[in-house]
C-alpha cells in the first residue's frame, strides 16, 4: 500500500503537458530503431538505407507545371506573425516553386508511390518525413552502432540539435557519399543519364514552406491564404506541433521524440515546432512583395518547442547568424530536415526537352493588328540581312524581344489561371444564391400552410419580408450569373491551346472527391469548360440565362426562377 501511495505521489509531481497525451517515458528508457527513424510508417513512404541498419524516410513533393521551364507562382511569408515593429521580416512576397525530377527519373519501385495529377504534369523533389534524429546523426557522423552495452535510448529518438549550419551541410555531403558507396542503385537517377544523380541537401526556404503548408495536398488558395495548413474540425495546433502554448505552466528543456504529433497534409511530422529547421537560403528582408537585396545570415523555419503559436507558422522567417562571438552558431532548439534534389540541366533526354520548351517559350505572342508573330517577322529580316554587324544587332534584339515575350507570356498565364479560379467560384456563388432562394420559398410555403392566421397583421408582415427576401435572392443570383457569363466571354482573350492547358492544371489542383468543396469545384470546372467551348464555337445562343442555369443548378434549386 505504501508503494501505491509513493507512485501516486511521484505521478502528481510530474509536469502536465496538455499538448501531449502520449505515454510517459523515462529519459533513459530503451527505444526501438524504428522509433529513431520512422515511428509512423506509411505505405507511400520512400525509404533509403542508412548506417547502423537504419533508414531515412522521405515524402514526394509534387508541383504542377506545364514543363521544366515553367513553375508554380504563389505567395509565401505572412502578414501577421506578431512581430510588433519588425514586420519587415516576413511580409508576404511572390515566389515560384518547382522540382527537378520527372516521373521517369525515379526507380521503378518508387514510381508507384509517387502522387499523380488528375490532369497536367507533376514535377518532384523529395523531403524528409522527419527531422534528422540523434541516432541518425551519431550513426553517420560518429560511426556509432547501438549494442548491448550502449543501447538506443529515448534521446536517440529526438531531433538532433546543437549543430551549426556548416555541420548540417557536412551531414548532407557525408550521407550522399555513404549512399553512393554502399547503395548506389538506391538514389534517383535522371532518365538516360549515366552520370548525374539526385543528392541530399538542406531545403530552400520555398521548398520547405511549400511542403510545410501541405504542398499538392492542399488547394492553391490554401497555399496563398492560410497561416497554417487547414486544420480538420475539432483539432487544434497542439495536435500537430510541439510548442509553448499561451499560458503554459511547463517549459520543456528539449524537443520531443520524432513523430509525437499528427502529420501535416503531406505526411510530414514536426514542420511546426519541436526543432526549428535550417534552410539553404540566405536571409533577405521581405518588402514590397519581394525579397530585399541585402544578404544576411541563413533562414530557419518552423519554430521550436520554445516558440509561441505565432512562431510556428510556416510563413514565419527567422534570421540566424552563421557565426557569433563564440564561433559557428548552434542552438539547443535548431536541427535539420533533408531534401533530395538534383541539377536542372542533366544529360540524357533532358537537354532536348529543355531546348524544345525554350524554342516554344515566348513564341506564341502575336502582333495584335496583323495576327503575326513578331519573332518570326524578325527572323525573316535577319535571313535577308547581309551585313554581319546588322545581323548580330538583330539577333541581340531578338533575344531582348524573346525575354520580354516570356515575361508577358507568364503574366498572361497567371491572368488565365486567375480567370478560371474566379469563374469556378462564381458557379458556386450562383448555386449558393439559388439555395438561399429555395430556402426562402420553403419558408413561404410552410407559413402558407399555417392554419391559425388570427394575427393577420403579423402574418402579412412576415410574408412580405419573405417575399422581399425571395426577390433579393433572385436579383443577386441574376447578377452573379451575368458576371459569370462575362468571365466565360473573357476566355476568348486567350489562345485555345494555352487556355486548355490552364484548364487541365486547374483540374489537377482541385484534387479528388474527398470533400464536398472538391466535388462541387470539379462539377463547376466541367460546367465552365462546357460554356467556354460553346463560346469559342460561336454558340452564344446556348449561353442564355435559362440554359446556363439549367447547366449550373440541380433540379431541386430551380423552383421559382422561371426556367
Amino acid at each position: 500500500m505504501k508503494k501505491i501511495f509513493l507512485i501516486a505521489g511521484l505521478l502528481a509531481l510530474l509536469p502536465l503537458n496538455p499538448a501531449w497525451a502520449g505515454p510517459l517515458t523515462l529519459r533513459n528508457a530503451p527505444v526501438s530503431l524504428e522509433q529513431c527513424t520512422n515511428p509512423n510508417p506509411a505505405k507511400d513512404d520512400l525509404l533509403l538505407p542508412f548506417p547502423a541498419d537504419g533508414v531515412m524516410a522521405f515524402r514526394a513533393v509534387a508541383v504542377q507545371a506545364e514543363g521544366f521551364l515553367w513553375d508554380m507562382n504563389t505567395m509565401f511569408g505572412c502578414d501577421n506573425c506578431e512581430r510588433g515593429q519588425r514586420d519587415y521580416y516576413e511580409r508576404r512576397y511572390g515566389v515560384a516553386v518547382s522540382g527537378p525530377f520527372s516521373l521517369a527519373d525515379f526507380p521503378i519501385a518508387w514510381q508507384a508511390k509517387l502522387p499523380r495529377p488528375i490532369s497536367g504534369k507533376y514535377y518532384y523533389y523529395l523531403i524528409g518525413k522527419y527531422e534528422v534524429s540523434v541516432f541518425q546523426w551519431k550513426a553517420l557522423m560518429e560511426d556509432w552502432r547501438p549494442g548491448p552495452n550502449d543501447p538506443l535510448t529515448i534521446d536517440d529518438a529526438r531531433p538532433k540539435t546543437y549543430l551549426s549550419w556548416f555541420e548540417a551541410i557536412d551531414f548532407t555531403r557525408k550521407y550522399t557519399e555513404w549512399l553512393l558507396k554502399n547503395h548506389p542503385d538506391q538514389m534517383p537517377r535522371f532518365f538516360n543519364d549515366s552520370k548525374n544523380i539526385g543528392y541530399f541537401r538542406l531545403p530552400t526556404e520555398v521548398e520547405w514552406e511549400y511542403a510545410a503548408r501541405g504542398a499538392h495536398k492542399v488547394s492553391r488558395d490554401n497555399l496563398r491564404q492560410e497561416d497554417f495548413f487547414p486544420l480538420p474540425p475539432g483539432s487544434a495546433h497542439t495536435d500537430y506541433a510541439v510548442f509553448r502554448p499561451e499560458g503554459a505552466s511547463h517549459i520543456a528543456d528539449r524537443p520531443e521524440i520524432l513523430g509525437s504529433r499528427r502529420p501535416n497534409p503531406m505526411g510530414l511530422y514536426d514542420t511546426a515546432g519541436n526543432a526549428a529547421e535550417m534552410t539553404m537560403d540566405i536571409f533577405h528582408f521581405s518588402l514590397g512583395g519581394r525579397l530585399h537585396g541585402s544578404a544576411g545570415g541563413f533562414v530557419r523555419k518552423g519554430g521550436s518547442y520554445l516558440s509561441g503559436l505565432a512562431g510556428i507558422m510556416p510563413g514565419r522567417r527567422e534570421e540566424v547568424a552563421f557565426f557569433q562571438d563564440q564561433g559557428a552558431t548552434a542552438t539547443r532548439d535548431m536541427g535539420l530536415r533533408l531534401v533530395i534534389s538534383g541539377i536542372n540541366t542533366p544529360a540524357g533526354a533532358r537537354p532536348q526537352q529543355l531546348e524544345q520548351e525554350w524554342r516554344q517559350a515566348g513564341e506564341g505572342l502575336l502582333l495584335l493588328d496583323q495576327g503575326k508573330n513578331p519573332l518570326e517577322e524578325l527572323d525573316r529580316i535577319v535571313e535577308h540581312t547581309t551585313s554581319p554587324t546588322e545581323k548580330e544587332n538583330l539577333q541581340r534584339l531578338r533575344g531582348l524581344i524573346k525575354d520580354n515575350n516570356i515575361a508577358l507570356e507568364r503574366q498572361h498565364a497567371l491572368a488565365a489561371e486567375g480567370l478560371i479560379q474566379t469563374s469556378l467560384y462564381m458557379v458556386e456563388t450562383v448555386r449558393n444564391y439559388a439555395l438561399r432562394h429555395k430556402m426562402v420559398i420553403n419558408e413561404i410555403n410552410r407559413l402558407a400552410m399555417v392554419k391559425d392566421k388570427a394575427d393577420r397583421q403579423r402574418y402579412d408582415s412576415t410574408m412580405a419580408a419573405f417575399d422581399k427576401g425571395k426577390e433579393e435572392m433572385r436579383l443577386a443570383l441574376n447578377a452573379a450569373l451575368s458576371f459569370y457569363r462575362l468571365k466565360v466571354e473573357e476566355s476568348l482573350n486567350y489562345s485555345e491551346d494555352m487556355f486548355r492547358e490552364k484548364l487541365k492544371l486547374a483540374g489537377g489542383e482541385i484534387g479528388g472527391d474527398d470533400d464536398i468543396l472538391s466535388r462541387n469545384m470539379r462539377q463547376a470546372l466541367d460546367i465552365y469548360q462546357k460554356h467556354v467551348m460553346l463560346m469559342r464555337q460561336g454558340q452564344r445562343g446556348q449561353l442564355g440565362r435559362e440554359k446556363m442555369l439549367l447547366d449550373i443548378l440541380p433540379e431541386n434549386l430551380r423552383e421559382g426562377l422561371n426556367l
